[in-house]
């Protein structure tokens, strides 16, 4: 159940009609994106085009431009938390009934005695910066995925076309798909830059050890870097964590349940917390006769209003990308790592095309197993579940037929030069040559 759940979201087509990896994986990189740098053109707007903070001035400062003045000076300086009775740890200090401190003395305090708020003027570039580091995963995976020459989008475009075409057409393009597939397994399995004898012998072991992907005869190179590019996005989910509790100076964990028992004790239109207060204080001086006078006066946040929504939403949808992710990870370790889920994996597509069956014997010398571990290895196996993400269970099981066909006539010591004609013959191999990835 919980398999055919996480394929629901897996199969998802979120953007590209060709894509190399999976709907979680597009969850991080295109909607969280799409999200993040949808808030940061909502708060930049009210920042900088709108009205963020609108104060109010009493006395000979009513004026149209007075107010203007101490609106843009009040939002570019110092703002402090408003004076709460229930508990003075929010800001130390009374005000007298036309606004000032009670005890002028308490502005020698340093601002963070005083309850100054800082974060709000910053906050459209922290969800720049976050859309930027829910990316980078992706940019890795595109990058190691073009070097390794694996070269999964043609082979999914080709494989789209195997759909609707005739059964010429049909057996050519599965037996391109297949020839390429094969030549890149048992040639292209390590990246190019590895293969280069100038790369020191420890920094291959080491690479080896580390990743469990780049050695002789292992075709785990592309498999292995997709589970650390799934790591890579989970960590960062948690970093995320770790980056808005450090910005909002609170603990966004439980940030969520906090804000929720707020509004069920409160009105919700009109529940405020101390990180994200509607109402605060702003002190500028202005001079009578030569002597300077202390004016406090009082703003609202008018884009705290719904920062604190945004927050709230990014903190749910971060939790479930959280659960979701990990979840992910878990499979996707299963399936790769787990030679047995490979097999059956592989076997059900045979079975759907009625080559594992009584009326189609397998030599004595071949088996399923052998043509899982040895033929295709855990390389293959990635290649052929991204597939089927991108097209649909008919077209696989005809391009694992063919797969498994060519493995019957399987050459344990191929000729070099015949290899080489037979790969010069392939449009795909063709097209990656003719690419700069392969230059």
């Amino acid at each position: 159940m919980l398999d055919t759940a996480l394929n629901s979201f897996t199969n998802l087509a979120l953007r590209a009609s060709v894509r190399d990896d999976d709907g979680i994986d597009q969850l991080h990189h295109f909607v969280t994106v799409t999200i993040l740098a949808f808030f940061g053109a909502i708060t930049g707007f009210v920042e900088y085009a709108g009205q963020p903070i609108n104060c109010w001035n009493y006395g000979n400062y009513l004026w149209g431009h007075y107010q203007d003045h101490v609106n843009k000076y009040c939002w570019a300086h110092s703002l402090y938390h408003y004076p709460n009775s229930s508990d003075w740890s929010i800001m130390p200090y009374e005000l007298n009934d036309k606004g000032y401190a009670k005890d002028p003395s308490v502005l020698d305090k340093p601002e963070e005695e005083l309850g100054q708020i800082t974060f709000f003027r910053w906050v459209t570039i922290i969800f720049i910066v976050q859309a930027l580091l829910f990316k980078l995963p992706n940019v890795f995976w595109t990058e190691v995925n073009s070097s390794s020459g694996s070269n999964i989008v043609k082979m999914v475009e080709m494989l789209q076309g195997v759909l609707f075409a005739t059964k010429e057409d049909k057996r050519e393009k599965l037996e391109q798909v297949a020839l390429f597939l094969e030549q890149w397994l048992r040639i292209h399995r390590k990246p190019h830059w590895f293969l280069k004898s100038n790369v020191n012998v420890v920094v291959k072991k080491t690479l080896s050890c580390c990743t469990l992907c780049i050695g002789d005869n292992t075709s785990n190179y592309l498999s292995t870097l997709y589970l650390l590019t799934k790591l890579v996005f989970l960590l960062n989910n948690f970093f995320q964590f770790i980056l808005l509790s450090v910005f909002l100076q609170i603990n966004f964990w439980d940030f969520g349940v906090k804000t929720l028992k707020e509004y069920s004790d409160k009105d919700m239109m009109m529940a405020t917390t101390d990180t994200f207060p509607t109402v605060a204080l702003c002190h500028f001086k202005t001079y009578d006769k030569k002597n300077p006078l202390g004016n406090w006066v009082q703003c609202i946040l008018t884009i705290n209003i719904f920062l604190e929504k945004l927050f709230l939403i990014e903190w749910f949808w971060l939790l479930l990308l959280l659960v979701i992710t990990s979840i992910s990870l878990a499979v996707w370790c299963f399936k790769i790592l787990q030679t047995q889920t490979a097999i059956k994996f592989v076997r059900s597509y045979m079975k759907l095309m009625g080559v594992y069956s009584p009326s189609h014997p397998v030599p004595e010398h071949c088996s399923v197993e052998q043509f899982v571990t040895e033929y295709l290895r855990n390389d293959g196996v990635f290649i052929l579940r991204i597939l089927a993400v991108n097209t649909n269970e008919v077209v696989v099981a005809q391009l694992v037929e063919e797969l498994w066909t060519r493995y019957l006539t399987f050459e344990e010591k191929p000729n070099p030069a015949g290899l080489e004609m037979r790969e010069a013959e392939s449009p795909l191999m063709k097209e990656k040559a003719a690419s700069p990835a392969a230059v």
